[in-house]
């Protein structure tokens, strides 16, 4: 007798290849058999009608920062994702410094996850920006020759205990201060061990292509298999060089280099407020918090001449998700806001926002076009992501956290046609699974995990969006985790099915 028998569904295998009818039949946690099986199970599920998939990979997410405090996962579970890499954008759960000077590396915390199921599975990059504020907290400098070699330690630690492979986030603080060769001689210490290296790069927008060479360059130097991150240009001006970015990867990929991307299905963007409006160019050489940084007149008054040479008076398209101690600014324009407080320069109060947040003010932006998000999304070595972590209060949020995997499969491959969708799916599962090494993941076969997802095809589509964020999804009928059911009619139900893995080297 099986565990679980999933009858007449059109079954899409996850390499790209044509829907077939069939029925998958599950025995501890495995797919143990696929065909036309009459036999008895536990649980049977008629799929007629029905598409079934392995379950979707989220190939760039932050999840990790909610394995002890939120690990039902619901969010990622509810929208058909059942494994995610996490640690993203240079910054991870750990090394985590701790109040006392003592730092919890990457292996003394999966230890302690050891024992915390989830409700979806998942995989970390340790940080790069994680590790250098472990060592050096912020400060804008070179590390001495000890702190480098402290820093290796870190990540050569987290490489032997389970980790993927290194983050970084160049374009935020401390990321931004470092250096080629720092990260270079970092990215040594993950290759030694057959790791990734994924990268939010250092400009996403006027300096998109010079950011872009220099990660091909930090790639080659290493050798590393690669990601680039949320793959994008930000800024009307700067649409379309995606064309140029994905073709250098082509290049240096013909030249022996193994170069990914992945992308979320949206046109804008995720950030802190300080990291858009007052950028690293204004930092002075001495380290200084966020926090002093605002309080600095001259600073901010430099930051704000250079956004208004960039953007002008006209921020509707700045929506806050979070702002310290006032809940309602979330989910406003920064033009709406500043209606509110009856001020008429933008700048004064976007600067106005983050003093009041005490730094902590997240945003929406509206930067990017639909054309460059379905060309990166064609692209053959590109994956799909939400680039998100899970709800941890009821407060605004990017609708990417809830809906990205519908959405791709609702407006990206039913409406608009960007690709098929068998090798959609693709680029959702066994894709990811090859790129990070998820070897029993990804696939439809006998033999193989029984991670699966199954979805009214005609049916599926996000609902959130950006004034509405929390809305369910629609279409999703069925997640399965390990062969056991952890979402039925788009509702988790509670079971928590899968671990934060550790990758054996």
């Amino acid at each position: 007798m099986f565990d679980l028998l999933i009858k007449n569904a059109s079954i899409i295998d996850g390499t790209g290849a044509k829907p077939f009818i069939g029925d998958v039949a599950v025995k501890n946690g495995k797919i143990k058999k696929i065909g036309k099986i009459d036999d008895y199970a536990e649980r049977m599920i008629d799929a007629e009608g029905l598409t079934l998939t392995p379950g979707w990979i989220d190939s760039h997410s932050h999840s990790d920062r909610t394995f002890f405090s939120f690990p039902d996962q619901k969010e990622k579970v509810e929208q058909g994702i059942t494994f995610s890499i996490t640690g993203q954008c240079g910054g991870s759960s750990a090394p985590l410094k701790r109040e006392d000077g003592s730092i919890e590396t990457v292996g003394r915390q999966l230890d302690r996850l050891s024992d915390i199921p989830q409700g979806s599975g998942a995989a970390l990059l340790v940080g790069h920006n994680t590790v250098r504020k472990a060592v050096m907290n912020t400060e804008k400098r070179a590390p001495s020759p000890e702190e480098m070699q402290r820093m290796k330690d870190l990540v050569e630690d987290a490489m032997k205990n389970g980790a993927l492979g290194m983050s970084l986030g160049l374009y935020y603080v401390p990321g931004c201060y470092s250096e080629i060769d720092e990260v270079i001689e970092l990215g040594k210490i993950v290759a030694k061990y057959g790791g990734i290296i994924a990268s939010h790069i250092r400009n996403e927008n006027d300096g998109l292509i010079e950011a872009s060479r220099e990660f091909i360059d930090i790639i080659k130097a290493t050798g590393c298999r690669a990601v680039f991150s949320h793959h994008k240009a930000m800024d009307k001006n700067n649409w379309g060089k995606v064309k140029n970015t994905l073709e250098m990867i082509d290049k240096a990929n013909s030249e022996g280099a193994d170069i990914y991307v992945d992308v979320y299905p949206y046109i804008a963007s995720s950030t802190s407020m300080t990291s858009r409006f007052l950028p690293s160019q204004f930092h002075p050489p001495m380290s200084k918090s966020v926090i002093e940084l605002l309080k600095d007149e001259d600073i901010c008054n430099r930051a704000k001449a250079w956004g208004r040479a960039k953007w002008g008076n006209d921020l509707s398209w700045v929506i806050i998700t979070v702002c310290g101690g006032h809940p309602e600014y979330s989910g406003k324009t920064v033009n709406e806001i500043a209606d509110m407080k009856g001020q008429t320069d933008r700048f004064d109060t976007v600067f106005d926002i983050m003093r009041e947040g005490n730094g902590l003010s997240n945003i929406c932006t509206f930067m990017m076009c639909e054309d460059d998000v379905e060309y990166v999304m064609k692209h053959p070595r590109a994956m799909l992501c939400t680039d998100a972590a899970v709800r941890t209060s009821n407060t605004y949020c990017h609708p990417r956290m809830i809906g990205s995997f519908p959405r791709i499969l609702g407006r990206y491959v039913r409406e608009r046609r960007v690709t098929s969708l068998p090798e959609m799916i693709r680029k959702m599962t066994s894709l990811p699974a090859k790129v990070y090494g998820l070897s029993s993941k990804g696939i439809i076969a006998e033999g193989y995990e029984a991670d699966i997802c199954i979805f009214d095809a005609d049916r599926i589509i996000d609902t959130a969006d950006f004034i509405n964020f929390d809305l369910p999804n629609k279409g999703i009928e069925y997640v399965v985790i390990g062969g056991k059911i952890v979402c039925e009619k788009g509702k988790y139900n509670g079971v928590r099915a899968a671990e934060v893995m550790r990758i054996k080297k």
